[in-house]
Formats: structure tokens, C-alpha cells, sequence
């Protein structure tokens, strides 16, 4: 038996006179990779920011069995379940450990705090290189693997990743996708992932949807994913 940790219950999200979600239902499993796929403008992000109580909406989200209708942004991290955005909002002129350890304001186990620091530098090893250096000095890929990082010192039950491999190199691609395996199997951290990259997604992730124009297209298994002609055709450019 599974057991639900996010469920998305027909939502609706108008910016304006713009419908940008249109009734859209997922549930994630605890202990899963779950993706989102499609692409730019479909809603992905509409999702993410809804979940994290960053955008009105109509319909239901439920965190752990909890409707998080009226709970506040900061209240969901402190539950565990953490955003890591598209643009990463890092702090530019502190240090990689400084943004590190922003990212554990909210935690007062100072033990688990020195704890998840060294998981994140064994993690991404080119972090622990470069500790001091301040975070707008980095390559794109290395402020990738920093806001990562940071969410992970939140001590996430849940991980949403808002196109983590928008823009970069092929091999940082395949270090962020081997770390995200590497949490999920040993960590047993749940991860819900919102990529363009549909390749990606469909590597790492167990279960997918696919959005387009607000809509909830397509649902299943990755094999499923790989095996349907549209996908392959409109997405991954298998014919």
C-alpha cells in the first residue's frame, strides 16, 4: 500500500481574465520522483507556485493529508515541503556555505544542521571546492547545484524542483540527475520535478504528467511515457 504525500485536487488558476490552470488533479507517493512535463508557458511553474502558497487558486492541495488552503508560505517549509525555483534566488554576494546555511533558518537541531551540510558537500563535491566563493561568481550549472543544496538544508520530506536543468551543460545535467537518484534511493526523499527537458524527466522520474495550455493532457508510468507516439514524437524527438 502507498501512501499520498501531495495531492492536487482540481485546481484553477486565473491571472487576470487568463485561465492558467484548468482543473488540474495529480497525487504524488511518498518516496517517489514524480515529473511534469511540457512545454514553456504550459502551467508548470502555476503548479509549483500554487503548491507553495505562492498563488491563489481554486479547487484543493492537500500536504500530508493537511488542506493547505490557508496555510502560509513559511509555514509550508517549516512542514517540509520545499520549493527550489527556476531562478533559484540565491544570495549573490554571500558565500556557497552562507547560502547554505540560509537555508536552515528555520531549523533549531544544530547536530542535523552540521549533518545535512556534509551530505550536501559530498553531494555536489564542486560546492565543497568552492565554500567561500561568493554564489554570483558561479557558473549557472554550480548555482544549480547551491540552490539544490539550500533546499536541501530545509530538511525537505518533499522536494519541488521548478526545471533544474534549464540551460546547462550535458555533464551538470547528469550530476544533478545522478544526486536527485541518489537522495531518492538513499534518502528516501520525495521529489517532484517540472522540466521542459522532457529526456530528463523521463529518465529519473517513476510516474510523469504532461501539461499543456493548463491541462493535464497525459498521466502514467515512465515506460508508458516512452511507449506513446505523441510523447516521443512532440517531446523526447523519437520517431
Amino acid at each position: 500500500m502507498t501512501d499520498t504525500i501531495l495531492e492536487i485536487d482540481d485546481i484553477n488558476v486565473y491571472y487576470g481574465k487568463s485561465h492558467a490552470l484548468r482543473g488540474v488533479s495529480l497525487s504524488i507517493e511518498a518516496g517517489e520522483i514524480y515529473g511534469v512535463i511540457g512545454p514553456n508557458g504550459a502551467g508548470k511553474t502555476t503548479m509549483l507556485n500554487a503548491v507553495a502558497g505562492f498563488t491563489e487558486y481554486e479547487g484543493t492541495i492537500r500536504y500530508d493529508g493537511a488542506d493547505l488552503a490557508r496555510v502560509p508560505p513559511q509555514q509550508i517549509v517549516r512542514d517540509g515541503l520545499i520549493y527550489c525555483t527556476e531562478d533559484r534566488d540565491l544570495f549573490p554576494y554571500f558565500s556557497v556555505h552562507e547560502n547554505l546555511l540560509m537555508g536552515a533558518q528555520f531549523r533549531d537541531d544544530r547536530d542535523g544542521v552540521r549533518a545535512d551540510l556534509d551530505v550536501v558537500y559530498d553531494l555536489f563535491p564542486r560546492l565543497d571546492d568552492r565554500r567561500e566563493q561568493e554564489a554570483e561568481t558561479m557558473s549557472g550549472g554550480e548555482q544549480q547545484m547551491l540552490a539544490i543544496g539550500r533546499a536541501l538544508m530545509s530538511d525537505p520530506d518533499v522536494l519541488m524542483l521548478d526545471e533544474p536543468t534549464l540551460g546547462l551543460a550535458p555533464v551538470i545535467i547528469q550530476d544533478i540527475g545522478d544526486a536527485l537518484e541518489q537522495l531518492n534511493q538513499e534518502e528516501g526523499l520525495t521529489i517532484f520535478l517540472a522540466e521542459q527537458n522532457s529526456t530528463f524527466a523521463l529518465k529519473h522520474a517513476e510516474r510523469l504528467s504532461l501539461i499543456e495550455t493548463g491541462e493535464i493532457e497525459l498521466a502514467g508510468t515512465s515506460a508508458e511515457f516512452h511507449d506513446n507516439e505523441y510523447v516521443r514524437e512532440a517531446y523526447v524527438g523519437v520517431h
